[in-house]
């Protein structure tokens, strides 16, 4: 005996079969019926109909999966279009301008920063803080355009009522220093460092020591 699905095998590939009502038995007008006249139980046809409404979405065309992936993949900007810059000597590429006047020496600002090794995001500002339950935080870092990096250590309980587990936030590079020159507040940009004196001489986290990397630095206030 053919089970429904043998019966109605077509209509499940091609299109959503038609069903008629009739005095006690229900006709399936699909291809399968063709020539055969195949006659279904009232039962039988409730169930080819909870059938083809199931398969109907697999008939649909699929999205546009590739736009979609395109859309969340960036394209990496190839550093031929970076701009050289003459206060380091390092290229950079704004990838937005902000407003306001442009940061010189001697500013003080307030930064994010993200230091990226092969697509890892290995040193940033935005998971500074280490909070119980492996939960982190945010710490913007504050600094002098165009003099020495220094990084504040704070022990446990110095901010957030005690929350964070302690040791010293996470260490920017030397370039950050002069990185932002230039900027406006609200910008963003992406520094290419390629000279180990600029970056990590002795490494840090996954960046091996002096290996080039990229930072990518947004400028959240000036002070």
């Amino acid at each position: 005996m053919q089970s429904l699905a043998q019966k109605h095998a077509v209509c499940f590939n091609s299109v959503q079969p038609r069903i008629t009502t009739q005095t006690r038995t229900l006709t399936c007008h699909c291809k399968a019926a063709a020539g055969k006249g195949p006659q279904a139980t009232r039962r039988e046809a409730l169930l080819l109909g909870i059938s083809a409404a199931a398969a109907a979405p697999a008939l649909l065309p699929l999205p546009a999966q590739a736009g979609f992936r395109k859309e969340l993949k960036k394209k990496k900007v190839p550093l031929e279009d970076y701009t050289l810059s003459e206060v380091d000597g390092l290229r950079f590429y704004d990838k937005e301008e902000g407003r306001g006047k442009q940061i010189k020496a001697g500013d003080k600002v307030v930064v994010h920063f993200d230091c990226k090794f092969k697509g890892i995001d290995a040193v940033s500002s935005r998971y500074a803080r280490t909070l119980g339950g492996n939960r982190t935080v945010a710490e913007p870092f504050e600094f002098t355009v165009g003099e020495s990096i220094n990084v504040t250590t704070k022990m446990a309980g110095d901010t957030a009522g005690g929350l964070f587990a302690g040791g010293s936030g996470p260490k920017p590079p030397p370039a950050l220093s002069t990185a932002v020159i230039g900027m406006k507040p609200g910008g963003r940009r992406t520094v290419y460092i390629d000279k180990p004196e600029l970056g990590y001489v002795k490494g840090n986290q996954e960046i091996p020591a002096g290996a080039a990397f990229d930072l990518e630095v947004e400028v959240l206030s000036v002070l």
